[in-house]
């Protein structure tokens, strides 16, 4: 098992779109499912949606998905899951969190991403510090 390394970037498209790309290890999850048309789903400003991703994704809520299956990029215009995601299975063992199972909508497998595994108090600090931007 290789420790993936986890950041996270401001993107900035226009006044519209704006959000917090996941990085791992240096590669932006956004431009390797860019041909989605899908966007990471933790947006920019202060929001009770936002605050609830944060949560989700840090496993203190559960997903809106069941199980642990939690969405990462959902529509790029409303978010809406209803309008597709790409979600993946987020597990915390010991002091990792790990996603994996990448699926497109309910059944699309995508074979080619993960599994991640990340130090969990890096992760957790990470994203949680994506809610004060």
């Amino acid at each position: 098992m290789k420790l993936n390394t986890f950041t996270t970037k401001l993107i900035v498209e226009n006044s519209d779109k704006s959000f917090h790309d996941f990085i791992i290890d240096g590669k932006s999850l956004y431009e390797l499912l860019k041909k989605h048309e899908y966007i990471p789903c933790i947006g920019t400003g202060i929001s009770k949606y936002k605050q609830e991703i944060i949560e989700e994704l840090t496993l203190k809520r559960l997903s809106k998905l069941g199980g642990n299956r939690y969405p990462l990029l959902t529509c790029a215009d409303c978010g809406d899951l209803n309008c597709g995601f790409i979600s993946a299975i987020i597990e915390e063992d010991n002091n990792l969190i790990i996603w994996r199972d990448f699926k497109k909508g309910d059944q699309m497998k995508l074979n080619h991403l993960g599994p991640y595994y990340f130090e969990k108090s890096n992760y957790a600090k990470t994203i949680v510090n994506t809610s004060s931007i």
